[in-house]
């Protein structure tokens, strides 16, 4: 089976051409350009997290774990903190991964667990043999390597795996906003009655008051709307009914 690399990144600009470019051309000198694919870029929220996590095991949730490695490359941290490490790895089920230690490949990890970990590359990680853009110059090639079929050990070091970075997700904390101005929201369960009116806080301050309902798309136009949305088990979503709403009124 063709093997696909799936990229996670907050680098969306001219960035994003330079990482596919890159991949094709380590693939190219692999000889592995035929049997990888690289999938579209997956566009995270700059400087998150919280939103890269949420992405990764999204999309773990539509690709096969036997012929997928994750790129990730999104990195807000600073460079000098101690735990720094770039890792490589494989679930228990078999989604490969390539990425910094900073917690967006932690939901992944911990819904599917590890069967191998590595600390891949210490290269100038900091000082004054500093690598920009790393995910360009260190784990394009890691990645190219591993999809192209090279065992892990062979690329990394030993990692301890307790000292991979968790983040916690509270409960109503938004993990992504839609190019709709949906907001997809850590909360996969909700007793209220169908149509009961639900205030909204954001930053605790009160914003609006939604509709709860399990059926968006029947209340009237620019309605906020709070109902079971498709993903990861059906996480719920705010938004206003056919209008763009999250980021053009919610966050102001």
């Amino acid at each position: 089976m063709k093997q696909r690399i799936v990229v996670i990144t907050d680098c969306v600009d001219v960035a994003a051409n330079e990482l596919s470019t890159t991949l094709v051309r380590n693939l190219e000198k692999l000889k592995a350009d035929k049997n990888v694919e690289i999938e579209s870029i997956v566009r995270a929220e700059e400087f998150s997290i919280i939103n890269g996590a949420f992405l990764v095991r999204l999309m773990a949730d539509i690709y096969n774990p036997q012929t997928t490695t994750f790129l990730v490359v999104l990195n807000p941290l600073k460079t000098n903190r101690k735990d720094r490490v770039r890792i490589i790895g494989q679930t228990r089920n078999g989604f490969k991964f390539v990425g910094e230690n900073t917690g967006t490949l932690s939901w992944l990890i911990k819904d599917f667990g590890i069967r191998e970990i590595y600390e891949s590359n210490q290269k100038g990680l900091d000082g004054k043999e500093f690598i920009p853009f790393g995910g360009k110059f260190i784990h394009v090639p890691i990645a190219a390597k591993i999809a192209s079929g090279r065992s892990l050990r062979e690329i990394g070091s030993d990692f301890d795996p307790r000292k991979v970075t968790f983040i916690t997700f509270k409960k109503g904390a938004v993990l992504h906003i839609d190019n709709f101005g949906v907001a997809k929201i850590f909360i996969r369960e909700l007793n209220l009655p169908e149509g009961s009116t639900v205030g909204i806080s954001i930053n605790k301050k009160d914003k609006i008051k939604a509709k709860f309902t399990h059926s968006m798309k029947n209340l009237p136009d620019e309605t906020w709307a709070l109902y079971p949305g498709a993903s990861l088990g059906g996480l719920f979503e705010l938004g206003l009914v056919r209008a763009n709403g999250a980021k053009n009124f919610l966050f102001k």
